[in-house]
């Protein structure tokens, strides 16, 4: 018997989730009903939970790729900036150096005008362009020269020296020191058809031939320490080109100067007020100006006193002089203004004779050493001017060598020319010589005196330019 009220429900299919589903009564199709709606929600709600987690997930980490990839892009460009500002310095400074070495460039050693020049001169008169000695030297007299008369006429066409070194002694008033020195060219012209080099120490300060004479009429320059301490590179520039006026009004187209030597030693009395200072880069800087000031007056200036003077303490005028520098601090320190001077095209640069034992392993003078000659200044350092040695006459080389020996030394070291020998004749003698009986190639003589004549060309063209006439030779 049947319950009233209750009967079977034939129930209909649904699709719940993509599936069919067949409700057996009404109870279990309303429950079914109340829990899908809850099942849906649920899905939706943890659907939009991933989804934010997901955007949370994604946003965290183009942030931290974004800053990493600012923070790299900073730093990359930063320090780009720093690299190309420093390349951008050293470029200009190449630059700088490029277009300095151009205007002194001069003529070329190896062109067929100094080939031409060459061919025409025989052994005697090479050897003896090598040569720059005092007036007195030259004409064998003890007695002051204070003219280019018969006598000096006389020597020279006997031995046609490369230049004259005039002495304040020689130096008496404007006007016989241009005489002199016309009359000088006036006889190198006739002789060898090429101008004479003179030369003169003219530092400033303590050491000037010129302007230390009241009756020249020029004003003392400072000492070289002073103008330094300044740290100004336009008094150096003005200082120059001072001297460098007078020198060239009165006739002389080289200066021994500017002092390069870098102070290391405080006692070092003979440079210490000669130098520039004991920064190696102010050094470099000063000489540079002063050296501008000077060759825009068509002087000449030498570097001295290669490789570095102001380690030591003793006086290489009086006897042998030692430099104790590591390779190291002479790389650092006294190089640095020679290195300068090399790579701006510099004509003249002196060497001392200092000794370097632990640069060389020996005590042998810098003039006289090829190790410092060709080695260093040649080889490692590229230098392609005129290499002149210090005074012969010093104690630190007629002390330890004969005037000959000292100029054949100091040839096959590769010095192109030979200061003031203690007895030029013997020197001149013992050379021509040791070429005559192969102890010294000519072809080693023919390259020193390629790079005289190529000087002497660019001085005829000054002269020639600013229509120089020589007067008449004093007799």
């Amino acid at each position: 018997m049947r319950k009233q009220g209750t009967r079977k429900l034939q129930s209909s299919p649904h699709y719940v989730d993509g599936r069919t589903m067949q409700y057996r009564n009404a109870q279990h199709h309303n429950q079914i009903a109340s829990v899908a709606p809850s099942r849906r929600f649920a899905a939706i709600l943890v659907a939009i939970i991933a989804i934010a987690l997901l955007a949370i997930s994604m946003f965290a980490a183009v942030s931290v790729m974004r800053s990493h990839f600012f923070n790299v892009s900073s730093k990359n460009y930063v320090s780009k900036k720093t690299v190309n500002s420093a390349d951008v310095a050293k470029k200009l400074e190449a630059l700088k150096k490029a277009r300095k070495k151009q205007a002194r460039q001069g003529i070329d050693p190896n062109s067929i005008a100094v080939k031409n020049v060459l061919s025409k001169m025989s052994l005697e008169d090479k050897v003896a362009q090598m040569f720059i000695v005092k007036p007195e030297e030259l004409a064998g007299t003890y007695g002051t020269v204070v003219s280019s008369g018969s006598q000096m006429q006389q020597s020279f066409n006997s031995i046609p020296v490369g230049g004259i070194m005039y002495s304040r002694e020689n130096i008496q008033n404007p006007n016989q020191t241009q005489q002199m020195i016309s009359g000088l060219q006036s006889i190198s012209e006739s002789r060898v058809s090429l101008p004479s080099l003179v030369a003169v120490d003219e530092e400033g300060g303590t050491v000037a031939r010129v302007s230390s004479n009241p009756q020249m009429g020029v004003k003392s320059s400072p000492n070289m320490k002073d103008i330094g301490a300044t740290k100004k590179t336009r008094k150096a520039y003005k200082t120059g080109a001072y001297i460098g006026n007078y020198l060239s009004n009165l006739g002389f187209n080289v200066d021994f100067a500017p002092v390069a030597d870098v102070i290391t030693n405080p006692d070092n009395k003979l440079m210490i007020k000669r130098s520039f200072g004991s920064n190696a880069s102010l050094v470099a800087n000063m000489t540079d100006a002063f050296t501008d000031g000077l060759q825009e007056n068509h002087v000449f200036a030498t570097y001295k006193h290669f490789p570095g003077h102001g380690s030591t303490f003793e006086d290489s005028h009086k006897g042998a002089t030692v430099s104790n520098q590591s390779p190291v601090a002479l790389r650092k320190i006294d190089l640095v203004p020679f290195k300068d001077a090399i790579d701006t095209g510099v004509k003249f640069i002196m060497v001392s004779h200092v000794s370097y034992p632990k640069i060389t392993g020996d005590d042998i003078p810098a003039s006289m050493s090829e190790k410092i000659v060709t080695g260093l200044a040649r080889k490692k350092l590229g230098y392609k001017g005129i290499l002149i040695s210090d005074s012969l006459g010093m104690g630190a080389i007629s002390l330890r060598y004969s005037p000959g020996v000292a100029a054949i030394t100091g040839i096959k070291a590769g010095i192109d020319i030979l200061l003031s020998p203690a007895n030029l004749r013997q020197a001149y003698y013992s050379v021509v010589n040791a070429v005559r009986q192969g102890d010294i190639p000519e072809s080693r003589i023919d390259e020193s005196v390629k790079r005289i004549i190529a000087v002497k060309l660019q001085i005829a063209q000054q002269l020639k330019s600013q229509n120089v006439k020589d007067p008449k030779i004093t007799k």
